[in-house]
């Protein structure tokens, strides 16, 4: 079986994860593909290069080729909790395995926001107006990737 989660930063999705991968699911990132890849160019894995890079592969490459890189590696005898899924593209990848599920994790704004302020990471924003910000610049790069 795969469980596939999309949904906004700090929405839970996290959390969904832990309890999936405490219910013995296999946890993975489309992330994963970009830490990769980052890794590969010998780069320092930030918020922002993850974001250019994913741009850049699915410009490059297609919508789905985070997705085609995780599913390649998928062994049909193990269950997965998949994070991260972006784009329809993405999704079609994964319903090639009838046991597929996609999740919509949701949380509103000011929840996540207090979500985020909490977790502290250097380069998150410091105020509501920066987080809004950046939900709208990666609202943005998500819609012209599919």
């Amino acid at each position: 079986m795969i469980i596939g989660l999309t949904g906004k930063n700090v929405a839970g999705k996290g959390e969904v994860i832990k309890f999936l991968a405490e219910r013995g699911f296999q946890c993975l990132s489309l992330s994963d593909a970009l830490r990769e890849e980052a890794a590969r160019l010998e780069k320092p894995v930030t918020r922002d290069l993850l974001v250019e890079l994913g741009n850049r592969l699915r410009k490059e490459f297609g919508a789905s080729v985070l997705a085609e890189r995780i599913f390649a590696c998928l062994d049909p005898e193990k269950n997965y909790a998949i994070d991260s899924i972006r784009n329809p593209a993405e999704v079609q990848v994964f319903r090639r395995r009838r046991d597929f599920y996609l999740v919509n994790v949701q949380a509103p704004q000011k929840l996540r926001f207090e979500r985020l302020r909490q977790r502290a990471r250097e380069n998150d924003p410091k105020t509501f107006d920066d987080f809004l910000a950046l939900e709208a610049k990666e609202a943005v790069s998500v819609e012209t990737n599919h």
